[in-house]
């Protein structure tokens, strides 16, 4: 609350993927410290959003959204809309990775369903989220789409000879920032892309429990974990003060605010 109190204001926030790690977590801390937070969830047997709402009943709204189905969006942003006229902070987190155990382009093991699948889900499931919900973003005061990226988007730093889908979903999402901020620029709109480092997550491998919570030094060579948690804390702290990170292009950095490379 103390953050809440020093801005002076209740933000409304909107986060896709909500059902459980970052997703969740994001909810949690904007829940917990008096915004009101509409949170998608995809997977019915997970249950930890209705926990949640249990606690914080006026604050929470909980979406049934499947980002890959352009219905199941219309259908979410009727139910947000109808109960908001603005959206303050819309997260883009939903997202999957498909291809354990792909191989490299000498292999001929690519799987290209699995990566249609991360393209349609993780690029363009952002899309089809901020296009039904952009106008709701510019009617508030941050007016901010936040798009959870991740190191596996950048060319500059590129080191993998395999997982195509995730690596060019991720890509093809930071792309989009750029499109997406050159239509709402002149409205006052901004866009950010954040990396949440590797985490303890369903997304990524398998979580050890007793892996050091910190991110690697050079991205790329996965050695430690941070955790939803931890990362959650370091998205809040940056996007109370998004125009730090402000300019020609979107904010590219980690949940640390560290920049990152393109």
């Amino acid at each position: 609350m103390d953050e809440l109190l020093t801005y002076g204001r209740r933000r409304t926030v909107v986060v896709t993927g909500a059902d459980s790690g970052l997703g969740f977590e994001l909810v949690k801390q904007y829940t917990e410290r008096g915004d009101r937070v509409f949170a998608g969830k995809y997977r019915e047997n997970w249950h930890r959003l209705e926990k949640l709402k249990e606690q914080y009943p006026d604050r929470l709204d909980i979406v049934e959204l499947d980002v890959s189905n352009e219905k199941s969006v219309d259908k979410a942003a009727e139910f947000i809309l109808e109960r908001t006229k603005g959206i303050d902070i819309l997260i883009n987190n939903a997202a999957v990775w498909l291809e354990h155990g792909a191989g490299t382009i000498l292999d001929g093991k690519l799987d290209f369903e699995a990566i249609m699948a991360q393209i349609n889900i993780n690029a363009l499931g952002a899309l089809r989220v901020t296009q039904a919900l952009i106008h709701a973003v510019l009617n508030s005061f941050d007016q901010l789409v936040v798009n959870v990226s991740s190191e596996a988007a950048s060319m500059q730093e590129c080191s993998k000879d395999s997982q195509f889908g995730y690596c060019m979903s991720k890509a093809a999402l930071n792309m989009a920032s750029c499109i997406v901020l050159n239509g709402i620029r002149k409205a006052g709109g901004s866009v950010m892309n954040l990396h949440p480092g590797w985490m303890q997550s369903v997304i990524g491998e398998s979580p050890d429990p007793d892996a050091p919570f910190v991110e690697p030094a050079r991205p790329g060579t996965v050695k430690f974990y941070t955790t939803p948690e931890i990362t959650a804390k370091g998205f809040l702290r940056i996007l109370d003060e998004p125009e730090r990170f402000s300019g020609h292009m979107p904010g590219f950095v980690n949940y640390r605010g560290d920049r990152m490379n393109w």
